[in-house]
């Protein structure tokens, strides 16, 4: 996927903002996995990093008589892939008038609360232009300069603030802090009914991260616990388990996800270097892994999909640069 060569580390993230002019607010999101010449577009390929318990924004183009943020929603997940109809966006894209039918990516939404006041165009460029154009540039610092941001808002000509041309965009914490800032001392739905569907923990990506590691590796461990395996160790570098199968000692590297039916996975040079040097290791691949807040408001883990690939030994035709390392003159 190209929005994996651009983004340098896991894109897990806890706010996002929807652009559209749909009636069905709050349902699901939905983009195509690829555009009508078959290359991935990254505001449509961020539907598949959206978390379970994410808070997703909704900016309308024309329910509150000009283009507003109007509610909000929480990801209920699971993410899947579907077929469907689709008409490209643009003037281009209509003028043709003809859908284009293939596999897009689809995550459920959930408690769908619309704002009393919509946040308007008129209002970002009036008495919140100065501090959301802070939080942007705040938000663009941190990431680095060079390095895409995938920010809600464009400065358009230097003069104004617009919503981005995409559909689905990172919506920065910054910027919540600046547009909500209720949500300093309490939630966004303040004042709102209760929200239900997965709790209202936005843990931070590390923890999330390591959750998810933690619960492959478990799933790992029962699978070759169930085939005789013996001498299990846990070792974490260059390779995540060490054991015994039918006496032979196997090393076991082993990568999870949420994202079901996951089409590539992120090497360390080191692992893929052990993998070509010690022939009897597997690539152990747990996705489609449940991970919310739990009953005590920890996050809890579950299900998730198994797949092995015996005596791995990565191609180098199958690896694809997700950066490069340069030696400063």
């Amino acid at each position: 996927m190209a929005i994996r060569a651009w983004w340098d580390g896991d894109p897990a993230e806890s706010y996002w903002m929807e652009i559209t002019d749909r009636d069905d607010l709050g349902g699901e999101l939905w983009a195509p996995k690829t555009d009508a010449t078959g290359a991935e577009g990254w505001s449509y390929a961020l539907v598949s990093y959206v978390q379970p318990g994410d808070r997703v924004f909704h900016w309308h183009k024309n329910e509150a008589g000009e283009p507003a943020l109007v509610g909000w929603s929480e990801a209920a997940g699971p993410l899947r892939s579907d077929v469907r109809p689709w008409l490209a966006r643009g003037s281009a894209g209509r003028s043709r008038g003809v859908p284009t039918t293939g596999p897009v990516w689809v995550m459920p939404l959930d408690a769908f609360h619309r704002l009393p006041t919509p946040i308007s165009r008129t209002e970002l460029n009036g008495i919140r232009y100065a501090p959301v154009l802070a939080a942007l540039h705040q938000t663009q610092e941190e990431i680095g300069r060079g390095r895409p941001a995938y920010a809600p808002f464009q400065h358009y000509g230097g003069r104004e603030l617009r919503a981005q041309q995409g559909y689905l965009t990172k919506f920065p914490a910054a910027l919540v802090a600046v547009l909500f800032p209720e949500t300093q001392t309490s939630s966004v739905d303040s004042g709102a009914e209760p929200r239900r569907g997965k709790g209202q923990a936005h843990v931070n990506d590390a923890e999330r991260r390591s959750a998810i590691e933690r619960h492959a590796v478990e799933v790992a461990k029962a699978h070759y616990r169930r085939i005789g395996a013996t001498e299990i160790v846990e070792l974490g570098k260059p390779y995540d388990l060490r054991l015994i199968v039918d006496g032979q000692e196997r090393h076991i590297e082993v990568k999870g996800s949420t994202v079901p039916n996951i089409e590539t996975v992120q090497l360390t040079q080191g692992e893929v270097v052990h993998a070509r040097q010690w022939s009897a290791t597997d690539l152990v691949v747990v996705d489609g892994i449940e991970c919310g807040p739990g009953t005590d408001g920890a996050l809890a883990t579950s299900g998730g999909t198994l797949r092995i690939f015996n005596s791995w030994s990565p191609a180098e035709q199958s690896l694809q640069p997700t950066h490069l390392r340069y030696k400063l003159p």
